[in-house]
């Protein structure tokens, strides 16, 4: 028999509504992700330079205005490197600036300074040298973060005997049962297999997770990033600037939820993702 405490909590959660629902700031998004809990996995696929670091510190960033307590495991960026992709976004100033400082003013300066302010009063730990998913759970267990940003699964050290499909298996239910143990949300980005090159519609699906073991099955939440100008050269100025920006978020996996494709705008120049602009016509 089920506790009457745990059914009277759950009756409240469901009449009262869940003050600390997960937010990732983007409007569309948060509609269809309002079932997600702590204790949930998220899995952002997506080809290489399609945008998959550059979405989750959007998330990451909308989080942190909200005072929400975060840890980030970069994997294939030095903390240097990562904190320039915060930077960029918190003070909207270009990455090329910021990795080539012989094109700096004092204006760019000024707004480096404002933006490393900014970030300072965030409650962020960022680590680079965490490949071990015993030291990732042991680090989440000490910092008890509300969300965690792995980036990326197929960086995370596998061991050697074991086939790679079932040690990435191990990974994703070690980081399910640690999101559900320390009751935060965990993040974590992985690479796309390349066969959906060959494809007419390069759209991905699920069964485009590289390696995938059981990552399709274990995660809460499956989201792929698609931007069409990735692909596409156009004929034309007036198709290069509807299309210009352009990035569908394809949800393709929602357990307490729905599915579906949300748009939003990505501003390379500063790896940000930000909701698009929508004009009322009278």
């Amino acid at each position: 028999m089920i506790d009457k405490e745990i059914l009277d909590k759950t009756f409240k959660q469901i009449t009262e509504g869940n003050a600390e629902r997960f937010i990732t700031g983007f409007n569309y998004l948060d509609a269809v992700l309002s079932g997600v809990e702590k204790g949930n996995l998220i899995v952002i696929g997506g080809r290489p330079a399609m945008g998959k670091t550059a979405f989750m510190t959007s998330i990451l960033y909308n989080l942190l205005k909200s005072d929400k307590k975060c840890l980030v495991f970069s994997l294939e960026m030095s903390i240097n490197q990562y904190l320039k992709r915060l930077i960029a976004q918190v003070g909207e100033i270009e990455l090329f600036s910021l990795n080539n400082n012989r094109v700096l003013d004092d204006k760019n300066k000024n707004e480096i300074k404002t933006a490393l302010e900014i970030i300072s009063c965030f409650d962020l730990t960022i680590f680079d040298d965490t490949y071990n998913i015993d030291e990732i759970r042991n680090k989440i267990e000490t910092e008890k973060p509300e969300y965690v940003f792995i980036d990326y699964l197929q960086l995370l050290e596998t061991p050697r005997k074991k086939q790679r499909s079932e040690a990435i298996t191990n990974i994703m239910l070690d980081l399910k049962q640690t999101a559900k143990e320390n009751d935060c949300i965990i993040f974590i980005s992985s690479q796309l297999s390349r066969a959906l090159e060959t494809r007419y519609d390069k759209r991905p699906m699920l069964s485009d997770l590289r390696e995938s073991g059981d990552i399709e099955n274990i995660s809460d939440v499956v989201m792929f990033i698609y931007r069409d100008e990735y692909y596409e050269s156009y004929a034309n100025e007036e198709d290069y600037a509807l299309n210009k920006g352009k990035a569908e978020i394809i949800i393709v996996k929602n357990k307490m939820g729905a599915v579906g494709t949300i748009e939003l705008l990505f501003r390379s120049p500063i790896a940000k993702f930000l909701e698009p602009i929508i004009y009322d016509v009278f």
